[in-house]
């Protein structure tokens, strides 16, 4: 039996690929890509803990490096110690647990929406309400040097200062829609982001403020200022027409 076999060779073909929207269709593995098109190698990512949960809004970390994650749509919050075990820790009566905070006395804080109140949670995982500022949401909190607990909410954008359990006053009305962001600068100031106009203000004291930075997106997210003084400013969203 005799069998033949006819290959037919194949042309050559050449390509270039070098900018960000020639790689972007490509599946990436430890691999991060750039702007400009440069692809270096990317960080190693691996799960720390899986809450299951439908979302992990916040995330606040002890002294003693033990993380608290606050979820939704059911209102959990879980604890991780340092080597990665995590449990959890408290059930709030509200569904939403936008912002937590370690305080000073090393109690755990969280702020709950909608329509709900600043907690302090103990070790042993009760809590106690801390603060009810009769908002729509909670969105952020921040201790400031003196000890006293800001939180910022909505839907009317106002800041409160919280000096004790139940002791809590008006600070500043941003008359922005959310307060989503707090932060303690180096020289003791408060910085407040909000939405809808993603402007960026710093609270010298009570109804005494200024604009820091006027974003041309929508919502300042998050706030991080670091020990030489530069503050950084994650914004999200599309200008709006305000």
């Amino acid at each position: 039996c005799l069998c033949v076999w006819v290959a037919n060779a194949a042309g050559t073909a050449v390509w270039e690929m070098s900018t960000y929207k020639d790689f972007i269709a490509g599946t990436f593995r430890n691999v991060s890509l750039s702007r400009d098109g440069r692809i270096t190698a990317g960080p190693e990512l691996k799960t720390l803990f899986s809450s299951e949960q439908p979302l992990v809004w916040s995330l606040a970390r002890a002294a003693d490096g033990t993380l608290y994650l606050g979820t939704g749509h059911r209102g959990r919050v879980y604890r991780i110690d340092p080597k990665g075990a995590g449990t959890l820790f408290w059930t709030a009566p509200e569904p939403e647990v936008f912002a937590l905070e370690v305080g000073p006395d090393g109690a755990l804080y969280a702020g709950t929406s909608p329509d709900g109140k600043v907690y302090r949670i103990g070790a042993d995982g009760k809590a106690a309400e801390f603060f009810h500022p009769q908002s729509k949401y909670i969105w952020s909190l921040a201790f400031g040097r003196d000890g006293a607990l800001y939180v910022g909410a909505g839907d009317r954008g106002r800041v409160f200062r919280v000096a004790a359990a139940g002791q809590g006053e008006l600070y500043y009305d941003t008359r922005q829609t959310h307060v989503t962001s707090l932060a303690i600068d180096p020289q003791g100031a408060l910085l407040a982001g909000t939405d809808p106009n993603g402007i960026l203000y710093r609270i010298t004291a009570k109804d005494q403020a200024f604009v820091l930075y006027d974003s041309n997106l929508a919502e300042i997210r998050s706030l991080h200022v670091t020990p030489d003084g530069h503050i950084y400013a994650a914004a999200m969203g599309g200008s709006t027409a305000k």
